[in-house]
């Protein structure tokens, strides 16, 4: 029988841990790989790569389009309730699936902004309160846990000068 390797993300962990299904395997066979790794909670779903719907459950990955070495993303919320602050403007929301990208909130802010191109360059997200600045590929759901909300500052990056 043939396998597939997957990329899975789990909510509130940023680590990507390789896994293997069987190539007839519906979303159930990732969630009980999910819990392996500690996340065995009855109403998490599971998304398949930047997918903003959850993977129909009982349905073979292969029929909804996953693919060998795809990643996906085991998640509670369907949707992350994502705030944006930056200087004095004022804070913006928007809901992202867990699968959406740093980088993807942060063009979408820049946009709304209308931030040119050469600033938003100079710019970084970071997790507002804090000083961490995930990676840009990081996935939003992966940044919260047992929370289905997340708030981000646009802040300069950090210049070394000498």
């Amino acid at each position: 029988m043939t396998k597939l390797k997957l990329f899975m993300q789990i909510e509130g962990r940023r680590s990507i841990e390789l896994i293997e299904v069987a190539e007839d395997a519906g979303p159930e066979a990732v969630l009980a790989a999910a819990a392996a790794f500690g996340l065995a909670i009855e109403s998490a779903m599971v998304f398949a790569g930047e997918d903003e719907h959850p993977l129909h459950m009982g349905k073979p990955l292969h029929h909804q389009g996953v693919k060998n070495k795809h990643r996906v993303h085991v998640h509670r919320c369907k949707k992350i309730g994502v705030t944006l602050h930056y200087a004095d403007t004022p804070e913006a929301h928007r809901a992202f699936p867990p699968t959406a990208t740093v980088t993807q909130v942060k063009h979408w802010y820049v946009h709304e902004l209308k931030m040119a191109p050469v600033d938003a360059s100079e710019h970084v997200l970071q997790i507002t309160g804090t000083n961490d600045r995930p990676d840009p590929d990081v996935q939003v759901g992966a940044l919260v846990t047992s929370c289905c909300e997340l708030a981000f500052s646009l802040v300069p990056v950090k210049r070394v000068e000498g």
